[in-house]
């Protein structure tokens, strides 16, 4: 019996060693996250009731606040990573998706008289400065995002992120930095 107890504290250590955040979830003490990430057109169509644009990357996450007071949860927080090649893509609000340009950036890139020195100048034409109103892709794209509000209770919704290229959901990572610390979620 002296031999079985410690053998048992070995053993439930070492299979306690191995354990590791199953892939599209995340937590620590104060948040659990899980989502899954949506990368095919007709598949984000379905999701979303419309079409959206080559290049969009829709996740949707579920936020469990686990502490007693209420924490802000916010699109802010997260921040999709292509471990392909490094790419990084902050969540996108609505009005950056659908709404008129604010801004038209033109790069030129120009060559000094050495050879290997160049320059770059950027510039910046302002874009139709006339207020339009909501696309009916704005007002879905909200109606469905994950809200931004301080809370107690779980809560669900969309992340939109824009990111090159043709990427599968195992080259992706999502991070979140919060009220609630920093979690890297995996998915798969």
């Amino acid at each position: 019996m002296k031999l079985l107890i410690p053998g048992l504290i070995i053993v439930s250590l070492a299979v306690a060693a191995d354990i590791k955040s199953l892939p599209n979830q995340a937590g620590n003490g104060n948040i659990d996250l899980s989502g899954t990430v949506v990368l095919d057109p007709k598949e984000i169509q379905q999701l979303l009731g419309a079409p959206m644009e080559p290049g969009y990357v829709v996740v949707r996450i579920k936020v469990s606040p686990r502490m007693a007071q209420a924490i802000r949860i916010s699109a802010d927080d997260f921040t999709l990573v292509s471990r392909k090649d490094g790419e990084r893509s902050e969540a996108l609000i609505p009005s950056q998706i659908g709404g008129p340009a604010s801004l038209i950036l033109k790069s030129k890139t120009t060559y000094a008289g050495s050879p290997g020195v160049s320059s770059t100048s950027v510039n910046v034409t302002p874009g139709d400065t006339k207020k339009a109103p909501d696309s009916p892709l704005i007002k879905l794209l909200e109606s469905k995002m994950l809200a931004d509000a301080e809370t107690k209770e779980p809560v669900e919704g969309l992340l939109y992120f824009l990111l090159e290229g043709k990427n599968k959901p195992k080259d992706l990572g999502l991070l979140y930095k919060g009220q609630a610390g920093r979690l890297a979620m995996d998915f798969k």
